[in-house]
């Protein structure tokens, strides 16, 4: 700590917190700016909710799912905290907390304090109530982007989570995240890239760039900053082996940047962009643009230019008003973009989104076969696209040791991103030394187990 920083409170010195982050990788990076700012404030972490003072819980709330999650785990920690000698209070921070703060403290006694997606101002007030016995509740505050250097870096193996930007100004209809996270606003290139070359440390790293809408990034900036021109600088940092990006929106997939993937080796010829549907009645339903021919014309453009690349999209059934013909022009969508990845979920009416007071619902029924239909379509693409992978040689970094009998490890190329796609399972070849994980090694492929390779090392 330097001369001129602020001493920590002498009520929080020595202290000890457990920490439970949940949902999506941005999460991960907001639970590193939190112990940072917990170290700062003379708290250190612990695993053993016996050595805890207090217990913090890092919510996702984008969706109804993740804030049943969020309440589940908030009362499993309570029964286990109330066996504990001190039995810590339990702060909750994030996205459900912007969403439900205020509602969770009021109906959930398990909880002591509740933090929103702007948690830093209030943190220390928070502490020190809640050590006390008291309970907390921020007050109402728009969310920003958080300005903290990030010192704490609890990614697994390579990878390297860095946030690019936070929030978004789409008007998606069916989507909160406006609401919960604020406005678009991107970080300067130089922070950007300070951070990843602090990080990196000497290592060979994963760079996992990360935003709601990776592609608005810079337009908020000065003219000229933009996704494509961060992707250069962030790709020259020494130990920036792999740079990926998360997640493209159509309309912002530029020439500009597909060029910019093609002509730089570190960065992966990866393409996460989530259409959400083909028919263009229903986009327009949705407050999105496009349709199944500018989807397929936007991917003919990238196989053209990057013909290696592999290409990820989401989509989403049962739309109010989403009629059979509606799926059916999805499904030739599918079937004619022949993705190599593809995540489907069935629509869930978002309290507080224009969307969920929409009229024409689709039955939870048809929603369901619907549903199960995309996934039937997408797994034989997947089939054959492994199929088409025999013989061929990627680089993979190895991610743990195998637990399926007959195989050494599991590892990933750059068509798989993290948690999300398939994995790798390598074998090691005669003679050869074991790789560790976070290692990047070459591996043949040799066939598929199920959807996911078989890679010899």
């Amino acid at each position: 700590m330097s001369a001129d920083a602020p001493s920590p409170p002498a009520s929080l010195q020595g202290r000890h917190y457990l920490l439970v982050t949940l949902g999506c990788f941005r999460n991960e990076v907001e639970s590193d700016l939190l112990r940072g700012a917990l170290s700062r404030s003379g708290l250190g972490e612990t695993t053993r909710i016996n050595e805890a003072d207090v217990a913090l819980v890092m919510t996702c709330g984008f969706i109804r799912e993740a804030c049943d999650e969020g309440v589940d785990t908030i009362l499993e920690l309570a029964e286990v905290a109330s066996t504990a000698p001190s039995r810590p209070p339990i702060v909750v921070l994030g996205c459900m907390s912007q969403r439900y703060g205020v509602e969770l403290v009021r109906e959930m006694p398990e909880i002591s304090g509740a933090l929103g997606a702007d948690w830093a101002p209030d943190l220390e007030n928070a502490l020190r109530a809640v050590l006390e016995g008291e309970r907390f509740v921020a007050p109402a505050r728009a969310p920003r982007l958080s300005t903290l250097s990030r010192v704490a870096d609890s990614s697994d193996g390579a990878q390297l989570y860095v946030r690019a930007s936070d929030g978004c100004d789409r008007g998606c209809r069916f989507c909160a995240i406006p609401s919960i996270r604020g406005p678009h606003a991107s970080r300067p290139v130089a922070d950007i890239v300070e951070e990843t070359a602090r990080l990196c440390a000497g290592r060979q790293r994963e760079v996992i760039l990360l935003a709601q809408d990776l592609t608005a990034y810079g337009s908020e900036i000065d003219q000229g900053t933009d996704l494509a021109g961060l992707l250069r600088e962030v790709a020259r940092v020494e130990g920036a082996h792999w740079v990926r990006m998360l997640y493209l929106q159509p309309e912002g997939v530029t020439d500009r940047l597909i060029e910019t993937v093609a002509a730089e080796p570190a960065v992966v010829c990866y393409f996460d962009v989530p259409f959400q549907h083909a028919s263009s009645r229903v986009l327009r339903a949705m407050g999105r643009p496009g349709s199944a021919a500018e989807h397929l014309a936007l991917i003919g453009r990238i196989r053209s230019a990057v013909p290696d690349a592999a290409i990820r999209s989401t989509v989403m059934v049962g739309y109010p008003g989403e009629t059979e013909s509606d799926f059916e022009e999805l499904l030739g969508f599918i079937q004619e973009a022949r993705l190599d990845w593809l995540g489907a979920f069935v629509f869930s009416p978002e309290e507080g989104t224009a969307a969920a007071s929409l009229p024409g619902n689709v039955t939870a029924e048809v929603a369901l076969s619907r549903y199960n239909k995309v996934l039937e379509i997408q797994e034989a693409q997947e089939l054959r696209s492994a199929g088409d992978m025999s013989g061929r040689e990627l680089e993979v970094v190895v991610e743990a040791v195998c637990e399926l009998e007959g195989y050494d490890l599991v590892g990933r190329s750059y068509r798989e991103a993290p948690e999300v796609d398939g994995i790798i399972y390598l074998l090691l070849g005669p003679g050869g030394r074991t790789p560790r994980p976070g290692e990047f090694v070459a591996a043949k492929i040799k066939g598929q187990e199920g959807l996911d390779l078989v890679g010899e090392i």
